[in-house]
């Protein structure tokens, strides 16, 4: 189950972009919870990223948390929020339906620049998410959530990459190859390429 707790603030990612205060925090805020959900989630896994959750909300996160959170979450979140702002505050319902925010000696971006934009700043969250990644899979001792999971199928499991390719090129490794964290998502029987 995914809380209404924010990672980070609005107040965060004004202060680390070049997105300007007068933006209305009701737009951005939406971002922030959209973005921790689909991209944040599948990084930590769902026991993971509930924990930090009620960590945030019971304000018992334990030293390892926060330096997850501070060195790691927070770039990622920051860029991912930046990569869906776009189309979010440029596009809003009213009660006639969808339209365009319209500002005064403004111009406006086309819809190429917008996608452009927001790739540069997906671009930069992966790189991020790979860190996250990469960290976790270097500490799992630190955070016994992360490879600790319960059975269900609203169970989100670990991603294993921070990447995002829009063609499946399909899995080179073979068994003998895997670490036993990779083993782990397979189970007893793994699949091997070699078979």
């Amino acid at each position: 189950m995914s809380l209404n707790v924010l990672f980070i603030s609005v107040d965060t990612i004004k202060e680390r972009t070049g997105l300007h205060n007068n933006v209305d925090d009701k737009l951005i805020k939406p971002e922030i919870k959209t973005a921790q959900d689909i991209y944040i989630m599948p990084c930590l896994g769902s026991t993971l990223y509930n924990r930090i959750q009620a960590g945030i909300t019971n304000n018992n996160l334990n030293a390892n948390e926060v330096l997850l959170l501070d060195d790691y979450i927070v770039d990622t979140l920051v860029n991912y929020v930046l990569s869906e702002l776009p189309q979010g505050m440029s596009f809003q319902f009213y009660n006639k339906g969808l339209l365009r925010k319209a500002g005064d000696n403004s111009d406006y971006p086309s819809m190429q620049d917008m996608i452009d934009v927001a790739n540069r700043y997906r671009a930069r969250a992966e790189y991020y998410k790979q860190r996250i990644i990469k960290y976790l899979r270097q500490n799992p001792t630190l955070y016994p959530e992360y490879l600790t999971w319960s059975g269900g199928i609203d169970v989100v499991r670990p991603e294993l990459d921070g990447y995002t390719a829009s063609i499946y090129l399909g899995d080179a490794s073979c068994c003998t190859e895997k670490t036993t964290f990779e083993k782990r998502y397979q189970g007893n029987n793994p699949i091997c390429c070699n078979e």
